[in-house]
């Protein structure tokens, strides 16, 4: 998965010297994905069941000229800028899809009119009458920016941290009173910015040439949360603010963690109860990635959730009786572990040779 910072970066096009067009960049990064309570123990056994992971998703990218590639161990896409086309490749079953820009634009009107008919839809049916409508609830964006001065080195560059913190606040109205609030999400983009990021240049001249040819710029297809969120009309907006002000600060994420939490009404939000969360669910992953589930094979997950379950079930009741408080739901990370220079093998911008092409229906 990515963070936000490292497609903002694209927002801004410079020219780069002929050499610096021409140079090769190879990124290898390690992103994890961590959900909070039974939610993320149920999540993990899903992913186990399906033959993936949530955890040290391994992804390369690869950038030469105006061609890139992202690379994971189910799949691939390649994105040439100069051919208008985009390709998806599908390891596992050694197949492959293409369409161009053109396809993939009318493509994306085409949902974007389906989501808009469906929602059409629905207010049209109507609600229970103690159920909110979608014209009832509002919603009030605050993005933050701050820059504490720290620094470190990720990969052997120098960055610099930075958080970002968007709320997005929920008010329902209800007639001939006054709007109420029913709580806030929080998103806490912890940000290490390198300037001097080798790959800097090489994306800015690939975004160029995507930005000229598609018409609009380019956005990587994995952003971490802001690819669920960012599509939301309700969180669009807030997700816009946030890439603005990121857009001022100059450079690429080395190292990033998007936060997700819940805040009930009047509380201030913590950000360092949220980092703290955030290590500890770091440290409890880590030791538990490896735990196979007792019994083994599907009895042995079945088992798994069933004591997930449990003890959701368990602390529910728990819940109830204790007063609310600001809760950590989701952590992505997302880390650069190796930059390479040099020139990028033609072959890596094509599916292989004997994998079959599948026609798009």
């Amino acid at each position: 998965m990515r963070a936000l910072s490292r497609s903002a970066l694209l927002l801004v096009a410079l020219t780069v010297p002929a050499v610096a067009r021409a140079q090769g960049v190879t990124v290898q990064s390690v992103a994890d994905v961590r959900l909070s309570g039974a939610l993320g123990v149920a999540a993990n056994i899903a992913a186990k069941l399906g033959g993936g992971s949530m955890h040290d998703i391994a992804t390369t990218t690869y950038v030469s000229g105006h061609r890139l590639r992202t690379e994971s161990a189910a799949s691939a896409s390649i994105i040439d800028a100069d051919a208008g086309r985009i390709t998806t490749i599908d390891h596992k079953q050694k197949s492959y899809t293409s369409m161009t820009f053109a396809e993939m634009s009318a493509a994306m009107k085409e949902a974007a009119q389906s989501a808009k008919e469906s929602s059409s839809k629905e207010k049209a049916k109507g609600k229970a009458k103690d159920s909110p409508s979608d014209d009832s609830v509002t919603f009030k964006y605050k993005v933050a920016v701050d820059r504490p001065g720290q620094r470190e080195k990720v990969s052997g560059y120098d960055a610099e941290r930075v958080f970002i913190t968007v709320t997005v606040e929920a008010q329902v109205a209800s007639e001939g009173k006054q709007d109420q609030s029913v709580g806030n999400l929080v998103f806490l983009l912890d940000q290490w910015i390198s300037k001097d990021a080798p790959q800097i240049a090489a994306l800015r001249e690939f975004q160029r040439a995507y930005a000229q040819k598609m018409g609009q710029e380019f956005r990587a297809q994995v952003q971490g949360l802001q690819s669920v969120f960012a599509n939301d009309p309700r969180m669009k907006n807030g997700f816009e603010a946030a890439a603005k002000e990121l857009a001022k600060v100059p450079g690429i994420a080395l190292k990033s963690a998007t936060y997700v939490s819940l805040l009930p009404v009047d509380m201030e939000y913590d950000r360092s109860l949220t980092l703290g969360d955030g290590a500890t669910a770091a440290k409890e992953s880590a030791a538990k990635k490896d735990e196979k589930p007792s019994g083994g094979g599907f009895r042995g997950m079945m088992g798994a959730m069933k004591a997930a379950a449990e003890n959701a079930a368990k602390q529910s009741d728990k819940q109830k009786s204790a007063p609310p408080k600001q809760s950590l739901l989701m952590t992505v990370t997302d880390e650069v572990k190796s930059i390479t220079r040099g020139a990028v093998s033609a072959e890596m911008f094509s599916p292989p040779a004997d994998y079959k092409e599948v026609k798009r229906q």
